[in-house]
């Protein structure tokens, strides 16, 4: 069986239909399929809510526009598999497809072909709302799932989780891992030839990594010229500033060519477990979550923040030149 029918298998698995009663042993559930009845019968006291998450965001021309939200959905099926072996009730949410700060942003190119991004207000409301609705409904145990990397976005999503957190008096987690895989041992890039560590240098977006990951998971979305994509390697961080602001820059840093399946499924792997070792980490402790007061980026995130405050007061007047009074 290939690896496409097995993605496709697996995800079908996760979204099969539900039986009406209430349920009697642990397992995995899907809102979007659910009646009052069913989610009513839910018992918020062993039950966890994961929301993935991701953006619509270029991904130069080898990926699709919701790599990260790919990503983020199958972490989400693997993170509920491991919290069912150990008892919990497991309540899915949709995957949200919003998210700020694409790539593009780094050198002020908009629009992009494939970023369609909202404000970071935008981010911030929904996910609030969100974190009020399920704290309103007693839910106590929620787990955000969302693998885009930018600064910003992720200030946000902590953000939330304080406000749940002193608003609810429960635990809303952005799983990240901690990104403690970097200097794991077991980090596919240590494997790497020393030319493609030097031509994949400061790849964040959309490079080795992002293109083994979508060659493991969905080898179905990756175009095969990435095999001969010439590479963009950054000098730091202000080097990928400058790479993007290149008229043949074409999305993505660093050296995709280098990318493999077998990297990709190391590294999935690799994160997807530090994810799991937060998340029950996190269930185990009784003690209340830290809070992040993550304050807002220098540089390129502060322009960012200037234009999303322009299409907000653009939106603004619109509305109220055009409202009924």
């Amino acid at each position: 069986m290939s690896r496409i029918v097995r993605a496709l298998l697996s995800t079908l698995a996760l979204g099969a239909g539900l039986s009406a009663a209430a349920p009697a042993s642990a397992r995995t559930w899907n809102v979007a399929e659910m009646n009052t009845e069913q989610l009513g019968a839910l018992d918020h006291s062993k039950t966890v809510v994961l929301l993935p998450g991701g953006i619509l965001e270029e991904h130069g021309p080898y990926l699709p526009s919701n790599t990260d939200g790919i990503v983020s959905e199958r972490q989400t099926r693997d993170v509920a598999e491991a919290l069912v072996e150990k008892g919990w009730e497991v309540l899915i949410f949709p995957s949200l497809p919003l998210g700020s700060g694409g790539a593009n942003e780094l050198a002020a190119k908009y629009p992009f072909p494939g970023t369609y991004v909202v404000r970071l207000e935008t981010l911030r409301a929904v996910y609030m709302d969100w974190a009020d609705e399920l704290g309103e409904a007693g839910f106590k145990r929620i787990f955000v799932l969302n693998s885009h990397g930018a600064p910003n976005h992720n200030r946000i999503l902590d953000q939330v989780g304080d406000y749940f957190a002193d608003t609810h008096h429960g635990k809303l987690l952005h799983l990240t891992g901690g990104f403690g895989y970097f200097n794991s041992p077991a980090n596919p890039r240590n494997s790497l030839s020393e030319q493609a560590k030097k031509e994949d240098a400061f790849s964040g977006h959309a490079g080795i990594d992002e293109t083994s990951l979508l060659l493991f998971l969905r080898p179905d979305l990756v175009n095969p010229a990435y095999q001969q994509a010439p590479a963009f390697p950054a000098d730091g961080e202000n080097g990928m500033v400058e790479v993007a602001k290149r008229k043949d820059w074409r999305g993505y840093f660093g050296a995709p060519r280098y990318s493999t399946p077998e990297y990709g499924a190391k590294l999935y792997h690799l994160i997807t477990d530090d994810m799991i070792k937060q998340a029950l980490a996190a269930l185990e402790s009784s003690a209340p979550p830290a809070t992040s007061k993550k304050r807002p980026l220098r540089g390129v995130d502060d322009a960012a923040i200037a234009r999303d405050s322009s299409i907000a007061k653009r939106q603004q007047d619109w509305i109220r030149k055009n409202e009924q009074p």
